[in-house]
């Protein structure tokens, strides 16, 4: 599987995203993984 960085991220989104995933019941970046494969 391939890795990518996401530089400059807002503060704000990434503590939302935290927030999301935490209600979802999974990690931060499993749900950066949804929403980009819903994206998609």
């Amino acid at each position: 599987m391939a890795a990518i960085t996401v530089r400059n991220l807002d503060d704000e989104l990434k503590a939302q995203r935290r927030v999301q995933a935490a209600n979802h019941g999974h990690s931060m970046e499993e749900e950066v993984r949804l929403i980009l494969r819903k994206a998609l």
